[in-house]
């Protein structure tokens, strides 16, 4: 089989070198990068995969950003995050204490993955990714370096802290109302690093990075058989398949192996849950001796019914459609690569894209329960209860995050590859 490759851009390459031979992540084209020309994107001819971008991106900036949120990190755990009075009673939150309070509640799992997803992933992600760029600033490439930046990649989807500021706000404007509530210091270092993790995430060029990193091919054989790294992009010889990248030390195989079964299985385990979540409530409320649960739903018709439309539409998507369209994505790819289908490639890669992107997105209604239950708490008049649906809800999506990651979207082209080179 001989070499696929593209030239994507006009820059004549005598006059501007090109940025390497890389392999598009989604559909496995080989493919020459021309170095970009002022505000630009390269994007992959055959699946639409931005490849790089040009417009907004600095490494200084993303450093001084991830530095910015290092510095936060402490403050933003252990000052006060919102304080209320009830009746005389001063109630203050840290960021743990809605985790604590879940954990009380009988559901220790669930608040493990939120301590994961709020403390720990976080100080991880912005540590290892501090240490890449300072490295690769001081001019630095150690061994571990591609390593730890592939680490730092994978933290990112899990460091929900940007996720979170949408909970923090939909749970402040539900106590809000009714309590006299104000934001701690705690509160505004939250909201400081949740913008800094998007600021991060908007400022940093991977493919930049990867490349000081190294090594870049700059050339390969049109004669003999390429694959490339699914997670760097690193272009390397078949022979190579099953063995650590040279770049960043993943494992790489043409296709991942077992991946579409994985991805089944986790998507499964995800249909299974999803009627849980949507049938039970999410929240038990307890006032006066009276007990009053809420289901997703419920919670979108009283948002509507105290006119927070936006916070409405934003539950509304993230807690019911984004689900869904992960689900029923999941099962639609699946089933294209067990038949071999060949139709709407672009489409499907385009969606598996988006349900990466946006799936995460979907903690904010179980956050907006962790903030505002330490507040709502007063013996024997109100207090508020982590209902059955929560826990079923956030198996949804864990396991459809899981799953999207697991699938291998170069399995979608697979058929389409064969017959082009029968």
């Amino acid at each position: 089989m001989s070499l696929d490759t593209t030239l994507i851009g006009i820059p004549d390459a005598a006059e501007d070198p090109p940025h390497g031979i890389e392999v598009c992540p989604d559909c496995g084209l080989i493919q020459r990068l021309p170095p970009l020309q002022g505000r630009g994107k390269l994007a992959c001819p055959r699946c639409g995969h931005v490849l790089e971008r040009s417009a907004g991106r600095s490494i200084n900036a993303a450093l001084a950003m991830t530095l910015s949120a290092l510095f936060l990190l402490i403050p933003a755990n252990f000052l006060p995050l919102l304080s209320v009075n009830i009746f005389g009673v001063h109630h203050q939150s840290v960021l743990a204490s809605g985790i604590w309070g879940v954990a009380t509640q009988g559901w220790p799992l669930v608040a493990l993955i939120l301590a994961l997803e709020l403390l720990i992933l976080p100080f991880f992600r912005f540590s290892t990714l501090a240490v890449v760029l300072l490295e690769l600033d001081a001019g630095h490439h150690p061994h571990w370096l591609g390593r730890m930046f592939r680490w730092s990649e994978w933290l990112d989807q899990w460091a929900m802290l940007d996720v979170f500021l949408i909970g923090f706000g939909i749970g402040y404007e539900r106590v809000a109302p009714f309590l006299p509530i104000a934001v701690g210091t705690g509160g505004w270092c939250v909201v400081g690093l949740a913008f800094l993790s998007m600021l991060t995430r908007a400022t940093l060029e991977r493919r930049e990075i990867w490349r000081r990193i190294g090594p870049v091919m700059e050339s390969l054989d049109p004669h003999q058989n390429y694959i490339g790294c699914g997670h760097c992009g690193m272009p390397v010889h078949a022979q190579m398949e099953g063995r650590s990248c040279p770049r960043c030390a993943a494992r790489i195989w043409r296709y991942k192996p077992q991946a579409t079964m994985r991805t089944l299985a986790f998507a499964l385990a995800g249909f299974f849950c999803y009627p849980f979540a949507y049938l039970f409530p999410m929240e038990y409320n307890y006032q006066l001796g009276k007990m009053e649960g809420y289901t997703i739903m419920t919670g979108v018709v009283k948002l509507i019914d105290a006119h927070f439309l936006l916070f409405a539409v934003i539950i509304f998507m993230a807690s019911i459609v984004i689900p869904f369209l992960k689900l029923f994505s999941l099962s639609w790819f699946f089933i294209s690569v067990r038949i071999h289908s060949v139709k709407r490639l672009r489409l499907k890669t385009e969606i598996y894209r988006l349900i990466k992107t946006i799936g995460r997105w979907s903690h904010v209604d179980v956050f907006t329960v962790t903030v505002f239950l330490p507040l709502m708490h007063l013996s024997g008049l109100i207090a508020v209860y982590v209902g059955d649906a929560l826990p079923a809800f956030l198996a949804v999506v864990v396991l459809t995050m899981i799953a999207t990651e697991l699938f291998d979207p170069r399995a979608l082209w697979a058929a389409f590859l064969q017959k082009s080179h029968e």
